[in-house]
């Protein structure tokens, strides 16, 4: 079935902030603590999956960490386009185009599965059969790292230091006014392109068709995410939910690491000697990390 025209502008936005952010000389550096030690402890020797590889960033981590066998997919044609340009000397590494309603895979094939920040970009159907994708393509005692934002990330705004707090909300009621009812993709792009102390934050269309800030989310409700690099659709999944939905497809919760706090995310942030995080990503939003095993 060819894509929607939605479906291809949201794909293009994607396509962008993912050019953008992997650019960025400390991108995913935030994740280094935990995963330099998991990369260290279960990739050598294994056979690894990438899901939604992006640029393939992780995957390349892994083949670099003496993985056996690197598989890397993304459903955007340009990421993996990208991903491939990027591995020079790799040759066990395979990225190729995928859909995780149906990983390009069979079934018990991995050792290792990783997975960053993909549940916010599915809708709801995809979301729930990510999980069981997840355990149908890994071995039985395979393991898994699924990192999500955590609830709180959704609805709190994240600003630059020394920005008001108050003046800021004015800012957002003063863009919503003026914006027409039910904007335009384009529109809404513009708009919170404009709330220039917003380093992160989440905005819905209520029932009328205004723009919002996000507060009351249900799952799988789409969202508009303003990062400081760019704004693209995003979607919202409690931690309840993502627990529910591993139990549910039979995987293992061997550990859940739960950031929600700044001073835990700092403290987080400072146990990794190789990297110095600069403020932005000392910043970062509240992210959950998922250790998943198949049983």
């Amino acid at each position: 079935m060819a894509a929607s025209h939605q479906e291809n502008y949201e794909s293009s936005l994607i396509n962008n902030y993912f050019q953008k952010v992997t650019n960025e000389p400390q991108f995913a550096a935030f994740l280094m603590p935990t995963m330099a030690k998991y990369l260290k402890s279960e990739i050598p020797g294994k056979k690894v999956l990438d899901i939604g590889c992006a640029t393939g960033h992780w995957s390349y981590q892994a083949a670099e960490h003496g993985a056996k066998s690197v598989d890397g997919f993304d459903i955007q044609e340009e990421m993996v386009e990208l991903a491939k340009k990027a591995n020079f000397k790799f040759r066990n590494v395979k990225i190729q185009v995928g859909d995780i309603m149906c990983m390009p895979y069979d079934d018990n094939t991995f050792d290792v599965a990783v997975g960053f920040y993909i549940p916010c970009a599915l809708r709801l159907e995809a979301c729930i059969k990510l999980f069981r994708e997840l355990y149908r393509v890994l071995v039985p005692g395979g393991k898994a790292v699924v990192v999500t934002h955590s609830s709180p990330a959704f609805e709190k705004l994240f600003l630059r230091d020394g920005a008001d707090k108050t003046a800021v909300e004015e800012k957002i009621t003063t863009v919503s006014k003026n914006l027409k009812q039910r904007p335009s993709q384009n529109e809404i792009v513009d708009a919170l392109k404009s709330l220039d102390e917003v380093i992160e934050g989440n905005f819905t269309l209520d029932e009328n068709g205004y723009l919002q800030r996000a507060c009351n989310l249900t799952n799988g409700e789409a969202l508009w995410a303003k990062t400081q690099i760019i704004t693209f659709p995003n979607n919202f999944y409690d931690d309840q939910f993502i627990q529910q939905q591993c139990n549910a497809a039979g995987l293992n919760i061997d550990r859940i690491e739960n950031y929600y706090t700044e001073e835990r995310r700092i403290a987080y942030n400072n146990t990794n000697p190789e990297v110095k995080l600069d403020q932005d990503i000392t910043d970062t939003p509240p992210f959950v990390m998922y250790h998943l095993s198949k049983p």
